[in-house]
């Protein structure tokens, strides 16, 4: 309705002058003024008319039906052929296995495993469906990104022994809108309890004309589909909304004794809910450290740690397994709706950190501007999906881009650069520099350059800040407010020279590995909390907070609960942003650390409680050391091992590019 209404006032106000152009005498001048008043009126109502129309659409799309679709694996189809499957292959372009990629990596329309199949071609599978047997797939079209309107779309359809029974026709040459996945889903309830004959089909929606792209069935699988009734919210049943702010140290908030603060609206938050001291990052990196928050699991555990050392950047180790158990997995067989919103390319369906997620909306880095989506973008697209749904028990996954580099805070708290300061330092990127200086090539920064780039860190702290205001008072115009636990936590921290680096990753240090962990809501006592707790509580804590039976074998507990003191173990595969990688694992208890490089053996031991910034490291047997050792090696030796990866992202290098993990 609004192109229509866009193309009708096009049509307008053409008309309009071809009438007053084609006499020879222009009408009065009151009678062109009430046209030219009409034709505005008439445009208003239109532009109104095709903005209800998409808010409408929009709010249809969003609603969710009443109960939740589980699906248990049954038959992956997109990840073997056999010859026997293939009915007709086109000549010279034969039926196979591959990948596709429709559109946008970065915004989740990247590569999938796919079933290949260039027009005219067809391929049969006997399949045994159980009750609940639902298809699930994807279609797309690989082009080369331009417009050509006389290269033909491509006809995909499926049928149900011998019958059609789903068709989708897409052409990305034509349209943009096809350049991305389409996601179906066939029930085959007339199947259930037999076998059967699925059959994939492509064809050329105009023969002989050349083809759009490369079509490709993506992620083709049979499952069993159950459903669970939605849970109800209420006070006593409440929901909960993690928002996890990207790479933000504990000690430059307001309540964390940062001051000025630049986080008044955080600070109001924890003042009235339950303030945790000593919260300790289990990676110092984006994808171990939240596929921890996920799974409850060390990222030795969950196989998701980083680059395993064969050379290939999209390799399984960008990948969640899909034997690991997430919190939104479990949430979901309860009964609570899960909804996810990441402007982080590495939270994403493409490294399955999604699993488990029913609705998981990605909001792609632009690539031109050099900017991540803002978090007012990220609180906007969730209350726009919690509009419909407020009637429904819901845990919520917000993840925002601010602090992470580049720093580029509003020009209200942007301040002036030091004089003779590098162009791209003063507009807060701080890849190269910190490349240069992880390869010791280039000096350290100066004092008034650090201060200055400490000051666009926090500014963008306060951007972040200032948009929390709008997603509580957007929680209160909905009516849940005061039904909804709000917890915040970060990945990781950022260093500042602290020693000797910028960024993150390539250390275990305290600037990278404090965070703030906060809980507010009902239910929630008010307190601050000094005992020390760490990114595999967080599981727990989700499952206490929502009811559900977390697994037993996790090795962390819910924050709320009381127990006995516990050292954090935490890891990062220690590559620096020039690309040299020292793997170091840490163990951390009140008062002391101790870092080990496993590959050299050498060690840092730092007595906390006298050196909290980590600048004098101790002989590795004094104090604790020894024992800190000991407890250290029996971590690594006893940790359970990661589950086999069952797949990969392909657009792994491109994500870790935008965000400075890779050359």
């Amino acid at each position: 309705m609004w192109h229509l209404g866009a193309h009708v006032r096009r049509c307008w106000h053409r008309r309009a002058h071809d009438i007053i152009g084609s006499h020879a005498s222009a009408p009065p001048p009151e009678a062109t003024d009430l046209t030219a008043r009409w034709l505005v009126a008439l445009s208003t109502l239109l532009a109104i008319a095709g903005v209800g129309t998409w808010l409408m659409t929009r709010t249809r799309a969003d609603t969710l039906p009443p109960a939740i679709a589980i699906d248990d694996p049954v038959a992956d189809l997109s990840r073997s052929l056999e010859h026997a499957s293939v009915v007709t292959s086109a000549p010279g372009d034969p039926v196979r296995i591959g990948e596709v990629r429709p559109g946008n990596r970065l915004a989740g329309e990247g590569e999938r495993p796919s079933l290949i199949l260039p027009p005219p071609a067809r391929l049969r599978f006997a399949l045994d469906v159980p009750p609940g047997g639902v298809l699930r797939f994807g279609v797309g079209v690989e082009g080369d990104g331009h417009h050509d309107r006389q290269r033909s779309g491509v006809r995909f359809a499926l049928a149900l022994d011998g019958r059609e029974i789903w068709s989708r026709t897409m052409n990305p040459a034509r349209t943009r809108q096809d350049r991305r996945w389409f996601d179906e889903r066939i029930d085959l309830a007339t199947a259930a309890g037999r076998r059967a004959e699925i059959e994939l089909v492509t064809e050329a929606e105009r023969p002989g004309r050349p083809l759009a792209g490369v079509p490709g069935w993506g992620d083709v699988r049979l499952v069993r589909e159950t459903r669970q009734p939605r849970q109800a919210s209420s006070a006593e049943r409440p929901n909960v909304i993690v928002l996890l702010v990207d790479t933000l140290r504990a000690d430059r908030l307001g309540c964390y004794g940062a001051s000025p603060s630049p986080s008044p609206n955080l600070d109001a938050l924890a003042a009235g809910g339950l303030l945790f001291a000593q919260a300790i990052a289990q990676s110092s990196w984006t994808l171990p450290s939240v596929s921890t928050l996920f799974s409850g699991l060390y990222p030795r555990s969950h196989g998701a740690i980083g680059d395993d050392g064969d050379g290939d950047d999209q390799a399984a180790w960008g990948y969640l397994a899909g034997d690991v158990v997430t919190w939104a997995e479990l949430a979901s067989r309860a009964g609570i709706t899960t909804v996810g919103v990441s402007a982080n390319p590495l939270v994403s369906r493409g490294t399955n950190l999604a699993q488990g997620f029913e609705t998981f909306a990605e909001l792609p880095w632009d690539p031109k501007t050099r900017r991540w989506r803002s978090a007012a973008d990220v609180n906007r697209r969730f209350l726009d999906w919690l509009a419909p749904n407020r009637a429904h028990r819901f845990v919520a996954w917000l993840q925002y881009m601010e602090p992470h580099d580049p720093y580029t805070p509003p020009p209200a708290v942007r301040p002036p650069p030091p004089p003779g300061m590098r162009a791209d330092l003063s507009a807060g990127c701080v890849l190269d520099v910190s490349r240069k200086l992880d390869a010791r090539t280039g000096p350290p920064l100066p004092p008034d350059q650090i201060a200055y780039l400490r000051a666009l860190y926090d500014g963008e702290i306060r951007s972040w800040d200032g948009e929390l205001p709008a997603l509580l008072g957007g929680l209160e115009r909905l009516g849940v407010r005061d039904s909804t636990v709000i917890v915040v936590i970060a990945d990781h921290g950022e260093e500042f020279q602290e020693h000797g680096l910028l960024l993150h990753r390539a250390h275990l240090y305290d600037e990278l590995l404090h965070v703030p962990l906060v809980i507010a809501g009902p239910g929630i006592h008010p307190g601050r909390r000094t005992d020390q707790v760490q990114g595999i509580d967080l599981f727990p804590t989700l499952a206490q907070l929502l009811g559900f039976a977390s697994p037993p074998d996790l090795p962390g507990r819910s924050v709320l609960a009381d127990g006995p003191e516990r050292p954090a173990f935490c890891e990062t595969d220690g590559l620096a942003n020039n690309g040299t990688r020292v793997d170091l694992v840490a163990m951390r208890r009140p008062g002391w650390k101790l870092i080990l490089a496993p590959a050299s053996q050498s060690t840092e031991l730092y007595d906390l409680g006298a050196d909290p910034g980590e600048h004098a490291p101790l002989p590795a047997d004094a104090g604790e050391g020894p024992a800190l050792r000991r407890t250290l090696d029996d971590f690594v030796r006893t940790a359970p091992p990661a589950p086999v990866h069952t797949g990969r992202d392909p657009a792994l290098l491109e994500k870790l590019r935008a965000l400075g993990y890779a050359n």
